[in-house]
């Protein structure tokens, strides 16, 4: 399930390359973990780089490829590991992806409406003998949002609305915290469920 990018600042293949190294570095520095003082080392890290800033800066001067790197594939990089958002044709390594949540909120048979996914939050229409269903999705400190997501469609819509919090390995949804989730998703006529979202190692970049 991809989007094609609009980036026109290099060539295709020369643009392929470059965010291959961004999201294979990512992936083995575990990014998403990583504290701001971190990152910022490692974007000034990138612009010196031969595979990264070297490419970049024949392009645009180093500012502007720190920048691009930063506002572009990096801010896209979650999203990428997921499946989903403009570089999800880069995110191999997640094991947990669209697909994955759809059949775990609905079941078996559901397929995502035109292989489209949303993104802020994580989101698509899905279908099956003629049923449409919503599934929105992420982690449990996005939950207002899901909530807001699942009800705007719900409104306008026939079919399930349908929450998932994804849960990582290292820090689950407390019981209490799930409860409550729940708790409000009734409330407001929505179906919530909780799902352990596991990523594999990298293969990014090979």
């Amino acid at each position: 399930m991809t989007r094609q990018r609009r980036d026109k600042l290099l060539p295709a293949d020369q643009l392929d390359e470059v965010i291959g190294a961004l999201y294979a570095d990512a992936e083995a520095m575990g990014w998403e973990h990583q504290a701001i003082a971190e990152k910022t080392r490692q974007y000034a890290r990138w612009v010196q780089d031969e595979r990264v800033g070297q490419v970049l800066t024949r392009y645009m001067p180093a500012e502007a490829a720190r920048a691009w790197i930063k506002d572009g594939p990096m801010k896209e990089f979650r999203n990428a590991r997921r499946g989903a958002g403009r570089y999800a044709e880069f995110g191999q390594a997640s094991v947990t992806g669209p697909d994955d949540v759809v059949r775990y909120a609905l079941g078996e048979g559901w397929h995502i409406v035109d292989d489209h996914v949303g993104v802020k939050p994580f989101h698509c229409e899905a279908e099956h003998e003629g049923r449409q269903a919503f599934v929105t999705w992420g982690q449990a400190a996005k939950f207002r949002h899901l909530v807001w997501a699942a009800l705007r469609w719900a409104v306008d819509h026939k079919g399930r609305a349908v929450i998932v919090v994804t849960d990582s390995a290292e820090r689950p949804t407390p019981e209490d915290e799930a409860a409550w989730h729940k708790r409000v998703a009734e409330r407001c006529g929505l179906q919530v469920a909780h799902m352990r979202e596991r990523l594999a190692p990298a293969r990014f970049g090979g």
